[in-house]
């Protein structure tokens, strides 16, 4: 019996044509994208996807990782911020630039002379904003803060500044579009919450408020334990938070014999009752949907709901080890789980880890506005 083999007609091969996909499409694409830096890459492809999406409305953006320059009259204008969503690094060149440290999501610029390096301006490195900042002090003297006024926009920067004997909060008010100075005491952190700053003395065992609008000291709180120094006041929509190292550590920097001894960091966290009437505070033993993070300057949160892949009830920071005294500092991010009161080590780049010099990485969130 013969047997006929008979050959199926080939298919034409089909190419998608991508620069034609529907705009709906693009839309929902450039939401699952990690981060804003691949959303400007997204937009970047050709005119229709760039015309599917608006600068306004960019995927949300999970903390990022910043390190700068150095400094010290060697000018090296290029930036680095890792993406722990993606795990990937950017870059970004900001000619003739020293830089001085992030807040929410700007860098603080200098100029450098001889004599002394002086303030600059604010610049967003994605949008390639300025804000000039109207100061005429010794960058020395200057700390970048994150108020996190606006937690979802995060654009909003601040400084502490010192003059002669005093200290003084610099923030950017969007409302005036203007920089408002206040005199406050010598302090180590603050919190913006319900209209106030909130604000952790440096050397008095006391949290004081100050009315954002008049200036004016409304009152002195107890602290949240009989060792709140170097720790953190974080403004979330839970409450004001206050976060410690457990045991009396020194928070940040952490200084590790060996980074392995990042596991054994532990927060206790802390939150505001009854303010005005009876104020004090409340340990926590879970805060939910919330993620804190924390770096040698500042603190803030983010809700996890708004992060695919990524839990609440935790606590990210970055700290610095001693493993190499000869070479360098090793630093690492940590993550801290409330719930099994265990801290693991993230996933970093190798351009984080070990450092000749002590300036710490920091959380950055990069934005477009």
């Amino acid at each position: 019996m013969n047997s006929t083999l008979v050959l199926a007609p080939k298919k034409k091969s089909s190419r998608v044509n991508w620069a034609r996909l529907h705009p709906d499409l693009l839309r929902i694409i450039s939401k699952k994208l990690c981060d804003i830096p691949s959303f400007i890459c997204f937009r970047a492809v050709c005119k229709r996807w760039c015309a599917a999406t608006s600068l306004s409305d960019p995927p949300r953006q999970f903390p990022c990782v910043i390190d700068w320059p150095k400094g010290k009259g060697k000018l090296d204008d290029t930036l680095r911020i890792y993406s722990i969503n993606s795990r990937r690094t950017h870059t970004f060149q900001v000619p003739d630039a020293h830089f001085y440290g992030p807040s929410d999501g700007h860098m603080l610029l200098y100029e450098w002379d001889r004599s002394a390096k002086e303030c600059q301006s604010f610049l967003n490195p994605l949008a390639w904003k300025e804000r000039f900042v109207p100061l005429d002090v010794p960058v020395n003297n200057v700390d970048p803060i994150r108020l996190g006024r606006n937690l979802i926009r995060n654009d909003e920067p601040a400084l502490l500044y010192k003059d002669d004997e005093h200290h003084f909060l610099c923030f950017w008010q969007s409302e005036k579009n203007d920089w408002t100075e206040m005199r406050v005491p010598f302090i180590r952190t603050v919190a913006f919450y319900d209209h106030k700053f909130f604000f952790a003395e440096f050397r008095n065992k006391r949290v004081g408020v100050i009315d954002e609008t008049t200036g004016v000291l409304l009152s002195y709180l107890p602290p949240p334990s009989d060792d709140f120094y170097h720790r953190y006041l974080i403004a979330t929509d839970n409450g004001l938070l206050a976060v410690e190292m457990k045991d009396g550590m020194s928070i940040l920097p952490i200084l590790m014999r060996d980074a392995s001894d990042v596991t054994k960091c532990q927060f206790e966290v802390f939150r505001l009752e009854n303010y005005p009437q009876n104020s004090h505070w409340i340990k926590l033993t879970e805060i939910g949907d919330l993620m804190l993070f924390l770096d040698k300057q500042n603190g803030f949160s983010l809700k996890a709901s708004d992060f695919d892949g990524f839990k609440g009830n935790c606590i990210y920071f970055i700290t610095s080890g001693s493993k190499f005294p000869k070479q360098g500092y090793e630093h690492v991010i940590g993550r801290f789980d409330l719930e099994s009161n265990r801290t693991e080590r993230v996933p970093a780049p190798a351009w984080l880890g070990i450092r000749k010099w002590e300036r710490q990485a920091a959380w950055f969130i990069p934005t477009l506005n």
